[in-house]
């Protein structure tokens, strides 16, 4: 029995995760096709991934461009270039309306134009001169009601300060706060891109593979959230951004919409997510978890494969009562014609009981992948390669990356699952 957990092999270093407790190894030699003992938790399994050259050489030698996947078609192309191409004639050009921040210095920061406003606070694009590069930046408004303003003020902070704390490819990274004369701001990650609403609402339902690649990169960035002990509390499109190059991007980690809501005096530990994208538990009042989260991404993917929300009512009172009263939903609830994987994983997230959904958003990550292998193949995913300017590349190439038979098709589900970790 082989023993992964010392050096890199000659190919080149990379990870394998134990499928049981998570634990990482980097193997002394090829693994490939051996079994592997944790030296954690003692469980066995084989290694039927391939080095990251072994992937990416197979993918770029394939020979045909799609391969045929239950009722969909999977394009083995580079997803990331597929999104972009629907992304690219969407993105607004920023305007520059009246306002009294245009034009104007905000600490080091040149305030270029306003990207969107809301109760929370309005958006600005702006340039930092140190750096020279496009950011955006956050204000909370001047004047707020005084309850309203102490905790707008502290979910304000608290946003930036959460979202501070969450380094990931698919987080929106927030570079400073700061405030000025009393005006509080935030300077975070300029993204060049639309929101997966907009998307969706311009473009119409997604492809199941383009789904796919957006709501597992999703997942993944609320694991991350998720392993510091942060839950979202209000997944939907508005908050799932993809850019220009395709790269998606989770925003506003934190932020509940306790502003618009009349008579709060004080910051309440219940979550406040928005009513059409909440879990059954929390819009009875209780405490968003993770398994929260995971209902609202399910909520997110069904709307992205069918253009419609799962709930729908005249009022927002009526939207909430109507989820603290949802049932789990069924394959048969489901449209036809969707892969049989990709339904189950839907379903699944969709459980009224927050016990019968996926236990983890990796879980959910995980088989978001497994659903684009053909139906009966066994796929093991165990790579864990950092991320590097190497993944920014592939996301920006234009090349058709092709899948040919199901082994290449294997190595296109492990390609995809480097990119996630």
């Amino acid at each position: 029995m082989s023993d992964a957990s010392s050096s890199p092999q000659s190919s080149g270093p990379r990870r394998l995760i134990c499928p049981q407790c998570k634990a990482r190894y980097v193997p002394t030699r090829n693994v490939v096709g051996r079994r592997i003992k944790c030296r954690h938790c003692g469980h066995v399994w084989r290694d039927t991934s391939k080095t990251i050259r072994e992937i990416t050489g197979a993918l770029e030698q394939a020979a045909e461009p799609w391969q045929q996947i239950g009722s969909t078609v999977l394009n083995a192309a580079d997803h990331a270039s597929t999104v972009a191409g629907l992304v690219k004639d969407l993105v607004p050009t920023p305007q520059a309306p009246p306002g009294e921040w245009v034009g104007r210095m905000l600490g080091k920061y040149r305030i270029k134009s306003v990207l969107g406003q809301g109760a929370m606070g309005n958006v600005y694009e702006a340039i930092d001169p140190t750096l020279d590069r496009v950011v955006a930046i956050k204000m909370l408004p001047r004047r707020m009601e005084p309850d309203r303003e102490t905790i707008g003020l502290r979910m304000f902070l608290q946003e930036a300060r959460i979202a501070a704390k969450l380094q990931h490819p698919n987080i929106v990274t927030i570079h400073e706060v700061d405030q000025q004369d009393g005006l509080h701001y935030f300077v975070m990650e300029r993204v060049q891109g639309v929101t997966l609403g907009h998307l969706v609402e311009s473009a119409g339902p997604l492809p199941a593979n383009q789904a796919i690649y957006i709501i597992a990169h999703a997942a993944r960035a609320l694991a991350a959230g998720h392993a510091l002990g942060i839950v979202h509390r209000d997944v939907k499109p508005g908050n799932i951004m993809i850019d220009q190059r395709g790269q998606v991007k989770v925003t506003d980690f934190g932020l509940a919409d306790v502003a618009t809501v009349e008579g709060i005096a004080e910051l309440s530990e219940k979550a406040l997510g928005t009513p059409g994208w909440i879990s059954p538990e929390v819009a009875r009042g209780e405490k968003a978890t993770p398994a929260s989260d995971i209902y609202g991404l399910g909520l997110v993917a069904y709307y992205a494969l069918t253009k419609q929300r799962l709930i729908r009512a005249a009022t927002r009172s009526g939207m909430v009562r109507m989820q603290a009263e949802a049932k789990s939903i069924r394959a048969g609830d489901v449209p036809p014609g969707w892969p049989p994987r990709l339904r189950d994983v839907i379903v699944q997230c969709l459980q009224a009981d927050p016990a019968d959904r996926y236990q983890s958003a990796e879980l959910l990550a995980a088989d978001l992948l497994r659903a684009l292998a053909p139906s009966g193949q066994d796929v093991t995913l165990l790579l864990d390669v950092a991320r590097s300017t190497r993944s920014r590349r592939w996301l920006s190439r234009e090349a058709t990356f092709a899948v040919a038979g199901a082994a290449a098709t294997a190595l296109f589900i492990a390609f995809l699952w480097w990119l996630l970790y």
